[in-house]
């Protein structure tokens, strides 16, 4: 014997039954408290943070090797026209 669909519309004029959670009428009521507000306004403040703190990273673009940015003990920057050309500056020796 089948057993009918319990959904399925099989009577004239017979509506499908909801679950009983769906037919209850109850008001529902939002309660929106100060530490709520002051949650979100916390979560707001920390969204927009990380967005600054991304965008300040793509601003300042790539992080050079470390091979490039090798220090001198020199506290002079190099000549341009040396540091453009990759050649090493000369130092004057003592003839003594």
């Amino acid at each position: 014997m089948a057993v009918p669909h319990p959904i399925s519309n099989s009577g004239a004029g017979r509506r499908p039954q909801l679950p009983a959670f769906c037919r209850t009428r109850r008001p529902t009521t939002v309660a929106v408290t100060v530490n709520s507000l002051t949650a979100m306004r916390l979560l707001v403040l920390v969204g927009l943070l990380f967005q600054l703190s991304t965008l300040l990273l793509v601003i300042a673009g790539p992080v050079p090797s470390r091979l490039e940015a090798v220090s001198t003990n020199s506290p002079f920057p190099p000549v341009a026209g040396v540091a453009a050309s990759g050649a090493q500056p000369i130092s004057p020796t003592s003839d003594r």
